[in-house]
């Protein structure tokens, strides 16, 4: 018994091993049945499942009740010379205009606006930031970039949203793939 039990931790512990980066760690493949942008002025798609709480008012986004979560793809692109960021594209699902499909309904939001780089977070002066200022509302949405396929979805004040057992505050480096 005592064998089994010194195994079992040691599984665990070896389980919980802190992820780390991979050579065959690459975005995932990412189905659209939308144009897929393409030109050297593209920075990149992120896509993530993220709760309502915190970023529809923030965003001041119009759901349905009750809002569980918005399904969101942020397209960033950048000046193809000086590799400055320029301008993004986010499309929400869950948030905005009710849309018809197929005989049922679902509400779709495509926000624009500009983005910009910046430095320092509480608790980490060198965080790098991506700084979304969308057109048509008078507020600014916080990204920290852990790496080069992971953001995450800050609150006003630049410090972690916290999600729930089902949804997280994080947006994950995606491939458009055209479906068929």
């Amino acid at each position: 018994m005592k064998t089994i039990c010194t195994l079992f931790f040691l599984l665990i512990a070896q389980l919980s091993v802190a992820q780390t980066a991979a050579a065959d760690n690459r975005p995932s493949d990412a189905i659209t049945f939308q144009p897929i942008p393409k030109g050297p002025d593209i920075y990149g798609f992120f896509e993530g499942r993220i709760p309502c709480e915190g970023i529809v008012p923030q965003l001041q986004l119009v759901t349905d009740k009750p809002c569980e979560k918005l399904k969101c793809r942020l397209e960033l692109h950048r000046d193809p010379a000086s590799s400055k960021p320029t301008t993004f594209k986010l499309r929400i699902v869950g948030a905005g205009e009710v849309k018809q499909q197929d005989g049922d309904s679902y509400r779709l939001l495509n926000m624009e606006g500009t983005w910009h780089t910046e430095k320092g977070m509480p608790g980490d002066a060198k965080a790098g930031l991506y700084v979304l200022e969308p057109a048509t509302v008078n507020t600014k949405l916080y990204l920290w970039k852990g790496d080069d396929n992971v953001l995450f979805v800050l609150d006003n004040n630049k410090t972690f949203r916290t999600g729930n057992e089902y949804y997280s505050y994080t947006f994950n480096r995606i491939v458009p793939v055209p479906g068929k």
